[in-house]
C-alpha cells in the first residue's frame, strides 16, 4: 500500500531540483525537453506552495 502521508519536500530541496534540471540542460547546451518542462512545472508549483506555506507559518 503506498504511503499517502509522504513528507513534502522543503522549498530548498525543490529549488535544488529545479536548478539541477536547468543545469543538466545547460551543460548539454539545449532547452528543456517536453518531459523536463512538465517536471519543471510540477516542481515550480510545489515550490510556490511550499514557500507560501512557510510564509503563512511565519505570520
Amino acid at each position: 500500500m503506498p504511503d499517502s502521508h509522504r513528507e513534502t519536500p522543503s522549498p530548498e530541496a525543490l529549488n535544488d531540483a529545479i536548478r539541477t534540471l536547468w543545469a543538466r540542460a545547460g551543460e548539454q547546451r539545449r532547452s528543456l525537453t517536453a518531459d523536463e518542462q512538465r517536471i519543471y512545472q510540477v516542481l515550480v508549483a510545489a515550490w510556490a506552495e511550499a514557500t507560501g506555506a512557510e510564509q503563512e507559518l511565519a505570520a
